[in-house]
């Protein structure tokens, strides 16, 4: 190192000047500049998602620079943002908006639909293509198989991760291939993040989904309540990665599904799968989404079918036995809205946005509750929905009761259900499912708030139910 020779008054000087200039960058720190060149670029991103991998850690100004989303925390988002940003998708940072009421229904939950995708190459593809198009308008991104994905990075386990920036308001559906080796049709939503290969059906693979960068799987709380029938019910509570219960100025909109004891770990299910409710939610979250508290409302096992029948008339014969006969779904109903939904509210930081999701059982007996309480939900997920329960004339007859005119006042509602031609439980569900939004457009209710998604290759799971959860809250929460 040179040395100079100089006067004790230089030297103070300099001292000054240089106090000066730390001053003055201290204050003067630029929203998005990860690696304090006085740019926002990206290499910016690349800083980001680095220090996340634990491959170059980022410090001090580093991180207030990072730190896009005002999370107080950098994250997986952050790095998304910052390229949004660059690509002038977005003209200022989260961090830099004013703050908005977050009980207002026209402001909350509403983000860019540009976000970045990732592809775990767990089955060690020697080259992986994202053929990108959109259900409706057969419009897409390149012919198949698609545009070739080049890799980004390798995460934790070893596997080459793929990145892509995809538009959401374009394109709805995704297929990641080899070239030849294809995954089955997959919804493209502001909830995905990541996807990796799950496991194969038919000569094709599903995938299962993850929130790419996200190491915390959030808190699950669990708590009892009297249930009218003499027995108690429990409450699976799941608050996401952040979530403060002294911090009384952040609200949280709650998601409501049944079967809680299915929904966060794939060892108590049947098909040994889960709904990945959590990494969908957390997903949604690294793209700029509010959060949501999941309660699970469990089942009663032998009591199930009964809890999860709504009585609305005549059960078809051949189904008119056991627990579906004399189903007890309006005692279930009064549950939900009556003892759940004031204990959650009264102990939790929540907002008014409210949805109700469930499957098979839990699917008609969420559409029923959803229907009953049109005023207290905002969405409504029928997801492989038991609708064969009764005819066409008793739900035509049941959903006359209901005044559909005013479309402020109604929940939207996502119809899913699967048509693999080996699962006969789903083949048998698949009338009545896929015609209900018809009977419902014929009684007044408008065609714009529903939605109806059949998967050719979807099975009676875990495994496709979570497959499309993401396009269920999407939808529900109206992207």
């Amino acid at each position: 190192m040179r040395k100079y020779k100089a006067s004790i008054f230089i030297s103070a000087v300099i001292l000054c000047i240089a106090m000066l200039v730390v001053s003055a960058s201290a204050s003067t720190l630029t929203l998005g500049d990860a690696d304090l060149n006085g740019k926002v670029e990206v290499l910016d991103a690349t800083a980001v998602q680095r220090h996340l991998a634990s491959i170059k850690e980022i410090t001090g100004d580093q991180l207030k620079n990072a730190d896009v989303d005002g999370s107080n925390d950098v994250n997986i988002l952050d790095a998304t943002l910052i390229q949004q940003y660059i690509a002038q998708i977005i003209d200022k940072f989260p961090a830099q908006e004013e703050n908005v009421d977050p009980t207002d229904k026209d402001t909350i939950n509403k983000i860019s639909e540009n976000i970045t995708i990732h592809f775990s190459n767990n089955r060690k593809w020697k080259t992986v293509y994202a053929y990108i198009y959109n259900e409706e308008t057969s419009s897409a991104n390149a012919t198949w198989p698609g545009q070739q994905m080049t890799d980004s990075t390798v995460n934790s386990y070893g596997e080459t991760v793929f990145s892509l920036d995809v538009d959401c308001s374009k394109y709805n559906r995704i297929i990641f291939s080899n070239g030849t080796a294809q995954t089955t049709d997959t919804p493209l939503t502001v909830a995905n993040s990541g996807y990796f290969i799950q496991t194969t059906l038919n000569g094709k693979f599903v995938v299962g989904t993850y929130p790419y960068g996200q190491d915390k799987e959030g808190n699950i709380e669990y708590v009892n309540l009297e249930y009218s029938k003499g027995y108690n019910k429990q409450l699976t509570i799941w608050t996401p990665v952040g979530y403060d219960k002294n911090d009384t100025e952040k609200k949280y909109s709650v998601l409501y599904m049944t079967d809680g004891q299915n929904i966060f770990g794939d060892k108590a299910t049947l098909s040994g799968y889960e709904w990945e409710v959590d990494e969908t939610i957390l997903s949604y979250m690294q793209n700029g989404g509010d959060g949501i508290i999941v309660v699970g409302i469990d089942n009663s096992n032998n009591k199930r079918d009964s809890e999860l029948t709504p009585d609305i008339g005549d059960v078809v014969p051949s189904y008119n036995n056991g627990g579906f006969k004399n189903g007890t779904g309006e005692a279930y109903s009064d549950f939900v809205v009556e003892k759940v939904i004031p204990y959650i509210e009264q102990n939790y930081n929540t907002n008014s946005i409210r949805g109700i999701v469930g499957s098979s059982s839990g699917g008609i007996e969420s559409f029923y509750i959803g229907m009953e309480h049109m005023d207290k939900f905002d969405y409504i997920g029928a997801i492989s929905p038991a609708f064969l329960l009764y005819d066409k004339a008793t739900w035509e007859n049941y959903l006359s009761k209901f005044d559909f005119s005013d479309a402020s006042k109604l929940p939207r509602i996502y119809f899913f259900n699967g048509n693999c031609a080996s699962d006969a439980l789903e083949q048998e569900l698949y009338t009545n499912a896929v015609a209900m939004q018809g009977w419902m457009e014929a009684k007044g209710y408008p065609s714009e708030l529903m939605t109806t998604v059949v998967d050719k290759d979807g099975t009676h799971s875990e495994l496709f139910w979570a497959v499309w959860f993401p396009e269920a809250l999407a939808f529900g929460l109206g992207y």
